[in-house]
């Protein structure tokens, strides 16, 4: 059965490495994987991806032991559903703002005991080495991760009642929109912003929860192609003389 190199690495107190993608490709998942890192993201809110194009893409993810996780579009049920089933292992869930969305979120994320759900794909069978089907639930509950965002001064008020929801152990946030939900528009920055994640940020830890990037790092794909370019622009000069 396939692993999830995040917890894998969390459990060994490790910080989980990995590359992020907005426009993936089967190649630079192969690159990742050949190189050793734990994870690729997929970012599915701002860059939309189909659930069929997802699937190939953690096809080759499984192929290469590097484990696919993506910030998907939306909250909606059938979503979290769908891109579970193509292999994404771990989600990172936009603008969570409720109790009442946390504890759907866990419903639909995880098998019973923890959740309700729903049973189950052909691609959640293949990695099935038994006959045993509670015995691959409890894998499967095992390698699934939902991070939420909290990106919103609603998510903020109700972060008490949030983070009494079982099932979610770690969350992150989204520093543009929370500055927007504040009236900061595009000043994420702010003092006011920091503060009040700083504040968040106590109530997690206290609660026994976790800052997701405090123990998984990523890169941007795009952002490694601009420094490369921007160091190649700079080591080349246009004008000195070519010997033709």
């Amino acid at each position: 059965m396939s692993l999830n190199h995040i917890r894998q690495r969390l459990h060994d107190r490790q910080m989980a490495l990995g590359v992020s993608m907005s426009d993936p490709s089967t190649e630079l998942i192969e690159l990742a994987g050949r190189m050793g890192l734990d994870f690729v993201h997929f970012d599915g809110q701002h860059s939309p991806m189909a659930p069929e194009r997802v699937g190939v893409l953690c096809q080759i993810a499984d192929g290469y032991g590097i484990t696919p996780t993506m910030r998907i579009p939306d909250k909606n049920a059938s979503t979290i559903l769908g891109y579970l089933d193509k292999g994404v292992r771990v989600l990172v869930v936009p603008d969570l703002q409720t109790k009442e969305e946390a504890e759907s979120l866990v419903q639909h994320a995880y098998f019973a005991p923890i959740g309700c759900r729903s049973a189950t794909s052909i691609r959640t069978t293949y990695h099935q080495d038994e006959g045993d089907r509670f015995a691959l639930f409890c894998h499967i509950n095992m390698a699934t991760m939902v991070v939420p965002q909290l990106e919103s001064v609603a998510a903020l008020e109700n972060l008490d009642e949030i983070l009494s929801v079982p099932g979610i152990d770690y969350y992150t946030s989204g520093f543009e929109d929370l500055a927007q939900s504040m009236g900061f528009p595009g000043e994420p920055g702010h003092p006011d912003v920091k503060a009040a994640w700083a504040a968040a940020t106590g109530k997690i830890r206290a609660a026994g929860k976790k800052i997701y990037e405090e123990h998984v790092a990523s890169v941007d794909v795009f952002t490694l192609i601009h420094r490369g370019l921007n160091d190649f622009l700079q080591g080349h000069d246009r004008t000195s003389e070519l010997n033709w």
